[in-house]
């Protein structure tokens, strides 16, 4: 009897699985087999050195790379030519090899080794063509060598305009010159303004490289070289002598010397620096004015065995071209004039030129209070205290009595008189024919009658 085959186990009917059938598997999930234990604890042992944390270093920041491999300075591929133009990209001086099988040419013959010479592949089947009569018009239809040689498109034409076409139009491939300049100039002789080649990263970029970035580079070369030197040719503790020897001669005790001086002592000490690119990185960590040097900086990035400080960040670009606004910060910023011009295009709700509020369609009388198809998206969006209250504009224009127009606006914090709110009232009835008053016609008097006072 063999044993039977290994099968993977059936899989789950989800045809009716839900967002929540899922979470009893992630809860209690399978256990291990002895072997996948096994198989676990053994990765975990060959790689316990690989992950070990070294001195002053975080863990591996990039796993499943090689060790010893340096992710910061290593690259992949091909690099690109600095110096090759955009055209020699295009056009290549070496043009690629046509690797086309010659059974997918046009008009090509397909070989099926058949017997010879039974059989003659020059032979042709069929009743001939009165056009052609060699019976192949088809395979020069499609091996045709005028199209290949540029004679496809030419055609028979009078003399006067033949000569007017080579004179005024220029040929494929041909430089138009009319009056024959180009023999009357110096041999290479071009015209126009020179243009720099165009390389493949001027391209891909809108705007130059920061030339403050490729200049700090230079200087921190500079320095890194001097530092090297003087790794291979003084001990750690010439720098404390150096530093007492500069501070011996600060006698005013401000921890700055004059640049000559400091320049001379160190050349004594056969250090080699040069100002033009020692100065700008001093500069940077604020350790020189334009005269005078602190000595303690200097003396600290001369030392190989200190850190270099932090340097400012320096962007890639100039600050000219980069541009971090997007349209919600210009949308959300402060100081913006507020648009109270109307709305263009129609409005949402279908019903504000009804006397009287119809059920939406499949709706019930009880969804009218909220007007579920007048409302827009601002209303969804951040609404009124109007809308929180279930209030609408029908009932802003509705019918009201004197006694509950007088009570709303004093609550509201309006005060008039018995005489003041009649003239109010009088005037507000002035904007319905039939002399109807609503919360929104008294107070449009109510704010005439305040700006004419």
């Amino acid at each position: 009897m063999f044993p039977p085959p290994l099968r993977y186990p059936p899989p789950q009917d989800m045809r009716n699985a839900g967002i929540f059938g899922e979470v009893s598997q992630l809860i209690n999930p399978p256990l291990k087999t002895k072997f996948q234990s096994l198989v676990d604890e053994l990765k975990e042992t060959s790689y316990a050195s690989y992950w070990k944390k070294p001195l002053g270093n975080v863990k591996d920041p990039i796993p499943m790379l090689p060790e010893g491999l340096d992710p910061y300075n290593t690259t992949f591929g091909i690099k690109t030519p600095r110096k090759e133009s955009l055209y020699d990209v295009i056009l290549p001086k070496e043009p690629l090899e046509d690797k086309t099988v010659t059974s997918n040419w046009p008009g090509a013959q397909v070989n099926r080794n058949y017997c010879k010479p039974a059989f003659n592949p020059y032979l042709t089947f069929g009743c001939r063509s009165h056009v052609d009569k060699r019976g192949i018009y088809a395979k020069c239809s499609l091996t045709d060598d005028r199209i290949a040689n540029g004679n496809a498109n030419r055609s028979v034409l009078n003399t006067i305009q033949s000569n007017y076409l080579n004179l005024k139009k220029p040929r494929v491939g041909k430089v138009l010159a009319p009056t024959d300049n180009l023999n009357k100039v110096p041999e290479g002789f071009s015209f126009g303004i020179l243009k720099t080649a165009e390389n493949i990263q001027d391209c891909l970029s809108s705007c130059k490289i920061n030339p403050e970035r490729e200049f700090l580079r230079k200087c921190l070369s500079h320095l890194n070289s001097i530092r090297k030197y003087l790794s291979s040719r003084f001990p750690a503790k010439f720098f404390n002598g150096l530093y007492l020897n500069l501070k011996y001669f600060d006698t005013n005790k401000t921890g700055c010397l004059h640049k000559e001086f400091v320049y001379k002592l160190c050349n004594s000490k056969l250090i080699r620096l040069d100002p033009s690119l020692i100065e700008p990185l001093l500069s940077k960590w604020k350790a020189f004015d334009g005269t005078n040097i602190k000595y303690k900086c200097l003396v600290h990035i001369l030392n190989f065995r200190e850190p270099i400080p932090d340097i400012p960040h320096i962007p890639d670009y100039p600050t000219d071209c980069i541009e971090l606004r997007t349209t919600y910060r210009e949308m959300v910023k402060p100081g913006q004039e507020i648009n109270e011009s109307r709305m263009a295009g129609i409005p949402s709700g279908r019903f504000f030129d009804l006397d009287y509020p119809i059920t939406p369609e499949y709706y019930c009388k009880a969804d009218r209070i909220c007007l579920p198809q007048e409302s827009d998206v601002m209303s969804c969006i951040s609404p009124s205290i109007f809308t929180l209250l279930h209030v609408n504009h029908r009932d802003m224009y509705a019918k009201r009595t004197p006694e509950v127009i007088k009570r709303v606006f004093q609550a509201a914090g309006e005060n008039f008189t018995d005489e003041q709110f009649q003239s109010i009232w009088n005037e507000a009835e002035k904007h319905h024919s039939q002399g109807w008053v609503s919360f929104e016609t008294f107070r449009q008097a109510l704010y005439k009658i305040s700006n004419s006072c």
